[in-house]
């Protein structure tokens, strides 16, 4: 297959020209795919000489140097040219350049994580937007992360364009904190930052939504690594808050956030004394797919207690009969586990177990699990509502399967047999939680 991207053949042999296959495959697919290389006129400039950011001041049909190694060297070594304008063209190149994840990983071994983070917190503020900007792409590869936690003041850097900054270079900043949290490793060494999670939460108020989004999926990660912190700094009393917000993505990211927070045992005494299980009633019949996701989700915690479940017995009908009709969603494994997870919890009450086995046996037993065919294992939000499963497109030619992934890389990828193993046993577990007879029974 021919890869318009990076301007070569992903296969040495060809039984025929592959922009032919290429063509053939978009139209009995009937997706509408621009390739300049396919389409009129046919006097089409390589790719690599049209760089998705321009550089300024930079004739893009002239190139005095192409993208090989030698390239890449040199420009590395631009990044701390006198000159400021070679310097920003060099800045505005790397950037193009870490999209190809070959040309990444050279750079990284380069040691260009540490020209870039030098330059963090230069005068010209387009500077300090690429780096942030190009440091996120460098941080979704493992190597890459290894680069950027080795200079401690990464961190402080980062808090000081979030604090103090303008908003664009506040987002490029808060951009690069939330991919460095993805990893678990890296979330030790930004916990150890004394006075990051006070200013996280400060800045969750009066901040602009996208960035506010940001926060809220950084406080996450850093909440399942350490609860204890945010508990101290009143981050469940700011959560509780935001579940008040118009708007869905921030509701989802503080839902997300609290329920890191009620895995541990003062978040679930709080949860109890704040009754957020009659809180959650409202936003499970919510018209935002992923308000639902993450307001199920959050139940699965505080219907843990006691205290949770008796309240929740004052609904039962309500509570049981939505968290059933949900279950009914094939596709969208995340939310039966999540929902048969809370009935689990809830069965443990005799009479909401009774209540289900009278009113919802069958209704359980009928639950669909679609197939592995069925599923491809994303869980990206798109206007469809959540599909599990990332815009893959696979197709075998020749023996080769050659796939095309329309968001990176390296993806997040679940294992679908294992995942859908799961939710089978979820379902078993919740029929036999219906059936449960007591002892003294």
């Amino acid at each position: 297959m021919f890869c318009p991207h990076k301007n070569s053949y992903l296969q040495l042999v060809c039984a025929m020209n592959p922009r032919v296959i290429n063509k053939a495959v978009d139209q009995a697919m009937q997706r509408k795919h621009f390739d300049p290389h396919t389409e009129l006129p046919p006097a089409q400039r390589l790719e690599s000489m049209q760089p998705s950011l321009y550089a300024p001041h930079v004739d893009i049909s002239r190139a005095r140097l192409g993208f090989g190694r030698v390239g890449l060297r040199i420009i590395n070594r631009d990044l701390h040219n006198p000159d400021q304008l070679v310097q920003l063209q060099a800045l505005h190149t790397i950037m193009d350049q870490v999209q190809i994840s070959e040309n990444a990983i050279f750079l990284i071994n380069l040691h260009v994580v540490y020209r870039l983070i030098d330059l963090m917190l230069d005068r010209d503020p387009i500077i300090r937007e690429k780096v942030c900007l190009t440091l996120t792409h460098l941080a979704s590869y493992y190597q890459g992360r290894q680069r950027i936690m080795s200079r401690a003041d990464i961190v402080s850097n980062l808090m000081r364009l979030i604090m103090r900054d303008r908003k664009e270079i506040r987002y490029a900043a808060s951009y690069t904190l939330r991919t460095l949290a993805r990893d678990r490793c890296a979330c030790e060494m930004i916990v150890e930052n004394n006075d990051i999670i006070e200013d996280l939460l400060k800045m969750i108020k009066n901040d602009h939504t996208g960035i506010v989004v940001l926060h809220l999926k950084t406080l996450a990660n850093l909440a399942e690594w350490d609860p204890v912190r945010p508990l101290r700094a009143n981050a469940f009393q700011v959560m509780l808050k935001l579940f008040d917000n118009p708007d869905p993505r921030i509701v989802s990211g503080a839902m997300d956030c609290m329920s890191q927070l009620c895995k541990h045992e003062i978040g679930m005494k709080l949860a109890d004394d704040n009754d957020l299980t009659f809180v959650l009633r409202q936003f499970i019949a919510s018209p935002e797919i992923e308000v639902i996701i993450s307001a199920v989700g959050l139940m699965a915690y505080t219907t843990l207690t006691t205290r949770s479940k008796w309240r929740a017995k004052e609904r039962c009908g309500e509570i049981t009969k939505r968290l059933v009709h949900l279950c009914h969603s094939p596709n969208k494994p995340l939310l039966q586990l999540r929902c048969m997870q809370v009935l689990i919890n809830l069965c443990d009450c005799p009479d909401i177990r009774y209540h289900m086995k009278m009113h919802w046996e069958k209704k359980v037993i009928a639950i669909k699990i679609r197939t592995h065919e069925e599923w491809d294992g994303t869980s990206e939000t798109t206007s469809y509502g959540l599909e599990t499963g990332h815009n893959y497109r696979t197709m075998c030619i020749e023996k080769v399967e050659c796939i095309k992934n329309d968001i990176g890389d390296n993806p997040l990828v679940v294992n679908v047999h294992s995942y859908l193993r799961r939710v089978g046993e979820v379902k078993e577990h919740l029929i036999k939680a219906i059936n449960w007879k007591s002892y003294r029974d």
